[in-house]
This record gives C-alpha cells, structure tokens and sequence, in this order.
C-alpha cells in the first residue's frame, strides 16, 4: 500500500469519526450550520496559521492577488460534502452515508480519471487512450463490486 493509499484510508476513517463528533455538537443545540461553522473556523484557523509559518504573514495578500472567482468552487463543494455527511449521518447513521458519499465519488472519479481531468499518474496522454477504456478491467471490476456493495447495504437498511 501506498502512503497516498494508506493516507486516504486514514482519511476516510477521520471522516467517520469527525461526522459522529459533529452530530454530537448538532446535540448540544447548535444546529447543523453552527456545526459545519465550527468544523470550518477549525479548519481554516489551523490552515492559516500553518500558511502564515511557511509562507510569512503577507500570504493572504500574495493569495488576494492571484484569485479568481472559480477559486470559491471548491470550497462551496467541500462544504456540500461535509454538510450532506453530517445530515446523512443524523438520517440514515454511518454506513448508508459512507456507502452513498462513496458510490458517488467512485463514479465522478472513473468519469473525471476517463476525461484525464484528475491528472493521475499514467492516465490519459500523449501514449495512453482516452476514455473508459484506458482505465482497465481490475478497476471497473473493483467499481461494479463497490457498486454492489452500496445497493447491498442499501437494500439491507431497506432504503432501496
């Protein structure tokens, strides 16, 4: 394994563990945005203070500089993911919200790896086909089990 494999692996156990201590919050009174609020003040308070170290106090205006409008994107999207994780947590509990998150970051990531926007290491190029063929059998077969796995637990929670 990888360390990037065996940091993702990590990451989505923290996943978990971060969604069950949001809820705990969510518990406590402070509703769903006050949650995502804090889970983001945290996070960007640690992020700046880490860019500050490195980079020296004037980053925020190097980064003023160089933004563009496209640049709040992913942030918007991250905060849909926590968002959606945590709401689906309080619904339907851990393994019906991973199952699902997972399934659709599984078929947004063939889709993305297919059109060679995810810059993976030997995806499409000069010398590789591009499209769903030049992503192999083992990862579609691995995509379909995944796949199964989410309608499994599914049907198991009788959502499906």
């Amino acid at each position: 394994m990888t360390g990037a494999a065996l940091l993702c692996l990590v990451a989505g156990a923290a996943l978990v563990v971060q969604n069950a201590l949001m809820g705990a919050i969510v518990a406590r009174g402070t509703g769903l945005t006050g949650a995502l609020l804090c889970n983001s003040l945290v996070g960007l308070s640690l992020l700046g203070l880490v860019e500050a170290w490195r980079s020296g106090p004037a980053f925020p205006l190097r980064l003023a500089e160089r933004a563009e409008p496209w640049f709040l994107v992913p942030g918007l999207l991250g905060t849909l993911v926590v968002a959606a994780s945590l709401y689906g947590y309080r619904q339907q509990g851990a393994t019906v919200t991973v199952a699902m998150v997972v399934a659709g970051q599984l078929a947004a990531g063939i889709a993305g790896d297919a059109m060679g926007l995810t810059g993976r290491k030997g995806g499409p190029g000069p010398d590789t086909p591009i499209g769903f063929q030049a992503l192999g059998l083992q990862t579609w077969i691995g995509a379909a089990l995944l796949v199964a796995g989410a309608v499994l637990i599914l049907r198991g929670r009788g959502s499906a």
